[in-house]
Order: structure tokens, then C-alpha cells, then sequence
């Protein structure tokens, strides 16, 4: 049980960090959504950092964890589909990073799926 806590206090804190992220580079996050096509990006990577945080701290306080781990496997099939599609890149590097993003944000939906069915 004691190593079950300590995950979920390193997950949840991954997400809430990564929500801040957000809201402490929103100028290039929103850049970075914009070159992605994305409507109204400024409020995308606003909603996304709050998704993010508002889930992050669900998982770290134990609460609504129905709807925190929904919320975040939502985001991350989206973010892996509309921010991280590899398969249009032309740049090797560029490829390469969204390829690495794209599979971890996989990744860790699949591990709160299984954190879902508990």
C-alpha cells in the first residue's frame, strides 16, 4: 500500500507540474498550439493547464478519482492525436520528439486505465 501512495503522489504531482507548465510558458505553448492548427490556442493550452492541474491534484488528494483519471486519459489520447502527430512531421528531430510524446502520453493513459478499472 505504502508504494501505491507514493505513486500516486508522484503521478498526481507529474500532471500538476505539468498544468503549471502551461500557465508559465503560455505565450509558447500557445505558439506551439497555433502552428498545430488549433482553434483559439491561448484558451486550449488555459483549459489544458487547468484539466491538468485540477486531475494532477485529484490523483494526489485521493479525490473525485473517477473523474480525475477520466479527465486526464481524455487530454492525453487528444494531446497524443492533435499536438504530438509525429506522422506529419517533415523534420527528423521534430519527428523524433513528437514520436517520444506521442507514445508517453499513450503510455500513461494506458497505466490510469488500469488505475480506472481498481
Amino acid at each position: 500500500m505504502t508504494l501505491f501512495i507514493i505513486g500516486q503522489i508522484m503521478l498526481g504531482a507529474y500532471f500538476i507540474l505539468s498544468g503549471f507548465n502551461h500557465f508559465a510558458k503560455l505565450g509558447d505553448m500557445t505558439g506551439y498550439a497555433a502552428s498545430k492548427k488549433l482553434p483559439s490556442p491561448k484558451l486550449a493550452v488555459i483549459v489544458s493547464g487547468l484539466v491538468l492541474v485540477l486531475g494532477g491534484l485529484g490523483i494526489l488528494l485521493q479525490f473525485q478519482l473517477a473523474w480525475a483519471y477520466g479527465v486526464l486519459i481524455a487530454f492525453l489520447v487528444l494531446a497524443a492525436l492533435l499536438m504530438h502527430n509525429f506522422w506529419a512531421d517533415k523534420d527528423a528531430g521534430m519527428k523524433m520528439s513528437n514520436l517520444i510524446n506521442f507514445q508517453k502520453n499513450l503510455a500513461l493513459a494506458a497505466a490510469l486505465l488500469m488505475l480506472l478499472s481498481l
